[in-house]
């Protein structure tokens, strides 16, 4: 699968829509000529890629100003340290090199990938994914072929991933009840730890620097989480106001950026993107966007360093 070729819009903005003006044979050849220039231009600037469901939009970063679109459908998105985005579609994960139009590799997960995060010791790409029956997650390593599977009994249904700074994988999913599950490095076997009730509906698992953190979109809270041998605890919580989350459903799939003291997602206005302080949270400092014309649900958010 590949994106749409690049086409010229006003003020020499790019776009990578399929029929947009410029698709045409002649527009095609031009937008060859100009795609190493484009992407030499884009070496230095750190870019925010905005999965939608439909398709996967690009901004630089910080400021926010649209750049173009992968014109591939996508969800849940991860990035890692050489500024490589992944986006799992329909049942590949496609990987993109920083500011690339077209996807540098495909990887087949064998099921449908759900989210994705990258260990930022190794490289190693981890999926969950949706099969029937029961749910499984995919580890690749160094975001290479083959990859190996693991299922957790006490998980029939998968959410999202995140890797602390040890490479120890947690997941979310149901089964037996909610767990939050964690893989720890060069172990096969899950440990699972019971959620509560404010967990009821819960959503992206990331590292802030010293804690595990689970979100629940419905709220608008994160919880710094800390494990024991069988059991977490919340010990501390963000309220982000104006954290926009239409999707519906026990297991929102909403995956946000937590990077760097600045928490990501989108706001309440329509195609907008909200920046908050972390751990303060509160009102959002900076609005970012709009990025698409008329109203569009983010799913997921992921930032590509530029390797400087």
């Amino acid at each position: 699968m590949r994106a749409a070729p690049f086409c010229f819009l006003a003020a020499g903005m790019l776009s990578w829509l399929p029929g947009c003006a410029g698709s045409t044979a002649i527009g095609e050849a031009r937008a060859a000529d100009n795609r190493a220039s484009m992407q030499s231009q884009m070496k230095g600037t750190d870019l925010l890629y905005v999965a939608t469901g439909d398709n996967v939009y690009v901004l630089t970063y910080p400021k926010g100003r649209v750049v173009g679109s992968l014109g591939v459908s996508g969800n849940d998105l991860c990035a890692d340290a050489r500024g490589d985005v992944f986006v799992p579609s329909g049942y590949v994960i496609l990987e993109y090199a920083h500011g690339s139009a077209y996807p540098s590799q495909t990887l087949n997960g064998g099921d449908i990938p759900l989210g994705c995060a990258v260990d930022p010791r190794t490289g190693d790409l981890a999926v969950t994914q949706e099969a029937s029956g029961a749910g499984e997650v995919a580890i690749f390593p160094n975001a290479q072929q083959p990859s190996t599977w693991y299922r957790d009994p006490d998980i029939t249904t998968f959410g999202l991933c995140g890797y602390d700074d040890r490479g120890n994988l947690f997941v979310d999913g149901a089964g037996s009840g909610n767990n939050l599950a964690e893989l720890p490095r060069r172990s096969g076997t899950f440990r699972n730890y019971p959620l509560g009730s404010k967990f009821a509906a819960f959503g992206d698992i990331a590292w802030d620097g010293k804690h595990i953190t689970l979100s629940n979109p419905t709220t608008g809270f994160l919880y710094r989480l800390r494990f024991a041998r069988r059991s977490l605890k919340a010990v501390g919580a963000t309220r982000i106001r104006g954290w926009q989350n239409s999707y519906s459903g026990h297991w929102p799939y909403v995956q946000t950026l937590l990077q760097d003291g600045t928490f990501v997602a989108q706001s309440s206005e329509a195609a907008t993107l909200g920046v908050w302080r972390y751990p303060a949270g509160g009102r959002a400092g900076a609005v970012l966007g709009p990025f698409a014309g008329g109203s569009v649900n983010v799913y997921g958010v992921a930032l590509s360093r530029a390797l400087r």
